[in-house]
């Protein structure tokens, strides 16, 4: 039986689910139910990314460490799609044992290769969406995406050097054109950050309850974008 994968977002756990989590959700429950139809062996994943400065700042607004409130979510999460009929294979959490084991891992690997380095990131800083922007994709000083105030921020970061790899990435894209899908989200990806070859932040900060990485034990890595 032809398998077939399928993961929504990793939803951000800093306040209740709103109609645009709902839409993916039952967007990717409607494909996955096709493709069981169609006699594909189906494995929907879909969960929480429990990090950032917004999700420690709601916990102390209610009272609770970071942890305490990720699992209040979590669980309200559970209850919504079972309300809902989504029929999902996995529900994951970032703070779950066998991811920050993994992403602990990935990272020493990155490190021990050269892959990722130690530098600093200067950018402004749109905390309810958690993004850093450069002066120029700001819209009349504010936020582009949701038009908030952003501040200048500068700290001590890694990052993952794309140069090393952007072009076995576009030779195995022009080799493998279906590799990814929608064509316009590929040529997005292509030209914005793989043909520039950008620099990729690695997020790391304390006040995340993800584990250290031995190699540094200054920082906890929360994210990492290859």
């Amino acid at each position: 039986m032809e398998k077939f994968y399928l993961t929504t977002p990793i939803y951000y756990p800093s306040g209740k689910f709103h109609i645009g989590t709902a839409y993916a959700e039952v967007l990717a429950d409607f494909i996955n139910k096709y493709k069981m139809l169609q006699g594909f062996d189906t494995f929907m994943l879909t969960g929480i990314d429990e990090h950032g400065q917004k999700i420690e700042d709601k916990a102390k607004e209610a009272g609770l460490e970071p942890k305490a409130y990720v699992d209040i979510q979590a669980e309200e999460a559970i209850k919504l799609w079972k309300k809902m009929n989504i029929k999902y294979n996995k529900f994951m959490r970032t703070t779950d044992d066998y991811h920050v084991a993994a992403v602990q891992k990935i990272f020493e690997r990155f490190l021990a290769q050269g892959d990722i380095y130690k530098g600093e990131y200067e950018g402004w800083y749109c905390k309810p969406c958690e993004s850093y922007f450069t002066e120029t994709q700001l819209v009349n000083g504010m936020c582009p995406d949701c038009g908030r105030e952003v501040i200048k921020m500068k700290e001590e970061a890694y990052f993952f050097n794309m140069k090393k790899y952007a072009n076995k990435l576009l030779e195995y894209y022009d080799s493998h054109p279906d590799f990814v899908k929608p064509d316009f989200r590929k040529n997005e990806m292509i030209n914005n950050f793989i043909k520039p070859r950008i620099r990729r932040f690695v997020r790391n900060k304390n006040i995340i309850f993800m584990g250290n990485t031995s190699a540094k034990r200054s920082k906890t890595c929360y994210i990492c974008m290859a």
